[in-house]
């Protein structure tokens, strides 16, 4: 038996497979952003050769901008299920350590050599970016900060992570030593409700100042999607007691589903008026604006319920141990960590293709969810030490 299936003992099968899902799906999304105009948040948008034709970028847009908010979710949410379990387990120290070196090690080196030294390979040749790499991504001079890149969720999580260590230690030391009252009681659909509407007003406020998808600060770790992503953590947290990694009471898996459709319903409507009109980045993602607003509260009705009825989705469709998927989990981290300087990559090797983005786009996802799964398992299976931290 190999060391992922002793790990697998136990376990239930299906997060492996969501886990592989979710990033094949957020290796795509980021192939397609590559050859967007609508929102460039992707590194390789900004110097792209060709564009996505703007009905086809408006469409692709529409389907996917709802579904991407809660997938991010469903990882904060994930995340949250094994944390209040692993700490119980190992401790708070032996948890903390653990995240460190898995999360914290992986946050510094990718973003310290990985991501600059991409980014440099792609805009120097271009002339973005003429200067030596000491110029341009190392200097001390006060106008640089951190490209954090797709790893934004894993300082994130780290941060989460060490926030509920400290918490959990300042309940020890001050507390009674029982279980918080809120970790003994059901998740109820009225209670998400209410945390819907404390996540949209606390994002709205932020996102005044810092609107979606602008630069998000020294550190790059996209703040204005803290307030969702820390209630998805949260829920994890309070549900891991609960039993719902093994399944979400039916009750609140049908009230999830039905809030989240019409939240996407909501937000389809929001993205038409907004990419109608042109202001998606002026009036929809930020600022004092009604559409603004609408977006907050939308979006952080997919943040709260979507995650929860997409949990129990695929604890019923996943449930299935696939000949690849064994070797997919184990790999699928480092896919994730591999995914830029792959996807650029390829994009760079296309480039001197005189073909529409419609044609390079899928190429881009097909190819980069390839080369990232095998790369990746050819780290953690071939390199000493990395299956510690991958």
């Amino acid at each position: 038996m190999t060391v992922t299936e002793r790990r697998l003992v136990g376990r239930e099968v299906y997060l492996d497979n969501l886990k592989v899902v979710l990033i094949t799906l957020i290796i795509v999304i980021h192939a397609v952003l590559g050859y967007a105009g609508l929102v460039e948040v992707w590194t390789y948008a900004h110097l792209r050769e060709t564009t996505l034709s703007p009905a086809v970028e408006l469409v692709a847009f529409i389907l996917v901008a709802p579904f991407a908010f809660t997938l991010m979710a469903l990882f904060f949410l994930v995340a949250g299920l094994f944390s209040a379990p692993s700490v119980e387990r190992k401790g708070v120290a032996a948890y903390v350590r653990d995240r460190v070196l898995r999360l914290g090690v992986t946050y510094v080196v990718y973003v310290l050599v990985v991501q600059p030294t991409v980014t440099y390979l792609l805009e120097h040749p271009l002339g973005d970016a003429p200067g030596s790499y000491w110029e341009e991504y190392l200097a001390q001079d006060g106008s640089h900060r951190l490209d954090s890149g797709p790893l934004w969720f894993v300082g994130t999580l780290l941060v989460f992570s060490l926030g509920y260590a400290a918490w959990t230690l300042a309940r020890r030391r001050w507390g009674d030593g029982r279980r918080p009252t809120w970790s003994r009681r059901r998740v109820t659909t009225g209670g998400l409700a209410l945390l819907t509407g404390v996540v949209a007003v606390v994002s709205f406020v932020v996102r005044v100042g810092m609107p979606y998808g602008s630069e998000a600060g020294r550190l790059d770790l996209n703040y204005w999607e803290w307030p969702g992503c820390l209630a998805a953590f949260g829920i994890g947290i309070v549900a891991s007691r609960l039993g719902w990694v093994h399944r979400v009471p039916d009750d609140l898996r049908r009230n999830a589903r039905t809030v989240t459709l019409v939240a996407v319903g909501l937000m389809f409507a929001l993205l038409v008026v907004a990419g109608a009109r042109d202001v998606v980045d002026e009036e929809l993602l930020g600022g004092v604006h009604l559409l603004a607003l609408g977006f907050s509260l939308v979006e952080a009705a997919l943040v709260v319920f979507g995650p929860v009825w997409l949990l129990a989705v695929c604890q019923r469709l996943l449930h299935v141990r696939l000949p690849w998927g064994t070797a997919a989990a184990r790999s699928a981290f480092g896919a994730f960590i591999l995914q830029a300087p792959v996807l650029i990559g390829l994009a760079l090797a296309l480039r001197p293709l005189d073909a529409p983005a419609e044609l390079k786009a899928p190429v881009v996802a097909a190819g980069g969810v390839a080369l990232s799964y095998a790369a990746a398992h050819l780290l953690v299976t071939r390199v000493p030490g990395v299956g510690r931290v991958l």
